[in-house]
């Protein structure tokens, strides 16, 4: 059988393996890794090429901070404070969460750094008043992505720099808006999907608490530290990962936490299920696997369904590799040619789909941003029976595919295409 479709099918079974035996899927994604890459012959040394040294660093050391901050109560008392100025209304938060990735985003640094910083600052928030982190992560990292194609972020840069290099108009801007109006529904969907209008507590346990409470000395370098990783990330666009390492060595050095705890909390098995599922999406990008599925998509496109079908295949491509990294430079180059023998069709159309499908369906768990949501829930023991690592493995795929096909819906019915004139 054709290797493309045999990692498809192991992929497929990996995931569905994990949830029913409730084991770890990044193990049993290795496995399969191993064992296609004997019976077809690919070396060790390129199956282990899928463990994403990058991805490892940026989780390791985000939940490291994180660990610091969250162990010696910072986070909570936070949590605490920020709920009680919310008090009885709840849903404060979820607009505050929003406007806090899209201002950290748009300033300058771009989504990709933001997607980690939000979940740390939304899950304790969220989990203190009673509302799903899951739900509140998401809110915040829609709001990051909602400005990605700003033109002073490193992603919009980046594109616009793919559109000139063709003759084409490199102006981001309508792509960010059509962003913005697809990010706008699929916070919709969000809230229904994870059932928004819920809450884990009662409104008198989540109203005015800590507000009279005072951070300690540890406390306060802790939040000073977590400022300074947001100020070095955001301003200095430095690596979040390495920064958040650097700045927690810092704290244990100053005796903020107890470092042998720390490493302790670190969730490592959720470290090791995305990492895992990387070694087999690696397989799945060598074999063919990821171009299969985008031409098959892109084959049967028209005048007419081209624009979802762009963004459907950008999305399908998104699951399995970064967007900034290898979705937008494989098919923006290609918008060009596409709209010049497609008359009705506009460069700014399609490279606003291609934007759209690559950044929308990137909540995988897989995937940093949709990882780091799962990673961050993790550390938190005392709700592991309501939101079981699994059950957020799959809710997480299920609602990226979910933002794939609104972004396909709002492409096929002209959305872009009005706002891109």
């Amino acid at each position: 059988m054709n290797m493309a479709v045999v990692s498809l099918i192991a992929l497929a079974a990996a995931i569905v393996l994990g949830f029913v035996k409730k084991v770890n899927v990044g193990i049993v994604a290795i496995a399969m890794a191993y064992l296609i890459g004997i019976v077809y012959g690919i070396g060790a040394g390129k199956i282990t090429g899928g463990f994403s040294s990058s991805m490892a660093m940026t989780m390791i050391g985000v939940m490291y901070l994180f660990a610091i901050v969250s162990g010696n109560g910072t986070l909570e008392l936070l949590a605490k404070k920020i709920t009680g100025l919310a008090g009885n209304r709840r849903y404060l938060l979820y607009v505050a969460v929003y406007a806090i990735g899209a201002i950290l985003s748009g300033v300058g640094p771009g989504a990709i750094p933001t997607l980690a910083i939000v979940p740390v600052l939304a899950i304790p928030v969220a989990l203190k008043a009673g509302i799903n982190p899951i739900l509140l992560s998401l809110i915040g990292q829609m709001g990051a992505q909602c400005v990605r194609m700003c033109p002073i972020t490193p992603e919009a840069v980046v594109v616009a720099g793919l559109m000139t290099e063709q003759g084409l108009d490199g102006n981001t801007l309508p792509a960010m808006w059509s962003m913005w109006a697809t990010e706008l529904v699929m916070i919709a969907c969000a809230f229904i999907y994870f059932k928004g209008w819920k809450f884990d507590k009662p409104l008198a346990t989540a109203a005015g608490q800590g507000l009279e409470e005072k951070f300690s000395g540890r406390q306060i370098l802790s939040l000073a530290g977590l400022g300074l990783m947001i100020l070095c990330v955001v301003v200095f666009e430095l690596n979040v990962g390495l920064i958040s390492l650097v700045i927690g060595c810092g704290l244990i050095l100053l005796g903020c936490a107890d470092e042998k705890k720390v490493v302790r909390d670190l969730p490592w098995n959720t470290i090791l299920l995305v990492l895992g599922v990387g070694v087999l999406m690696n397989i799945v990008k060598l074999s063919g696997g990821v171009d299969l599925l985008a031409e098959s998509i892109t084959r049967i496109s028209s005048e007419r369904t081209i624009s979802p079908m762009v963004c459907g295949a950008a999305g399908v491509m998104s699951f399995f590799a970064s967007g900034l990294g290898v979705v937008f430079p494989t098919l923006i180059p290609t918008v060009g040619k596409i709209a010049a023998g497609m008359p009705g069709v506009g460069p700014a159309e399609l490279m606003a789909s291609v934007v759209i499908g690559g950044t929308v369906a990137g909540f995988t768990p897989i995937s940093t941003a949709g990882a780091l949501i799962l990673a961050g829930v993790s550390q938190f023991p005392e709700v592991e029976e309501t939101y079981s690592q699994n059950k957020m493995f799959v809710q997480l795929f299920v609602f990226s595919i979910i933002c794939m096909l609104i972004g396909v819906a709002m492409a096929a019915l002209g959305v872009y295409r009005v706002i891109c004139g």
